[in-house]
């Protein structure tokens, strides 16, 4: 039997990144935040429903005063009351006139409502 020999062990070197992998690695970061920035942008649009201040999105000035009907909703009472206009803003100017914190209300409650001519 032949005596064995030891085979001296290299010390591992450092993993080196190509251009190529540079490369890859900065197109996949732009990819990354283009897709990112997209995302943002459709938020903001859906948070604003979409409308940069179309007519849809107005609400008549004119207002009058409407009882809760049982079952009904203030989203009800702003489609029925304002049909022309966008019934979130309405609901929102239902709260701000009649100072409600949430969206509840008894019903035979009176509330002032914008209505659409």
């Amino acid at each position: 039997m032949r005596p064995r020999t030891r085979v001296p062990v290299r010390a591992c070197s450092r993993t080196r990144i190509t251009t190529q992998g540079w490369l890859l690695t900065a197109v996949a970061a732009g990819v990354f935040s283009f897709a990112v920035m997209c995302g943002l942008l459709a938020n903001a649009l859906a948070a604003t429903g979409g409308s940069g201040g179309t007519a849809d999105s107005v609400v008549p000035a004119d207002t009058a005063v409407v009882s809760i009907g049982a079952g009904e909703s203030l989203w009800d009472v702003a489609a029925s009351a304002a049909p022309e206009a966008d019934p979130a803003a309405v609901v929102s100017r239902i709260r701000e006139l009649n100072d409600l914190a949430s969206g509840a209300v008894r019903a035979g409650t009176p509330l002032v409502v914008p209505v659409g001519s």
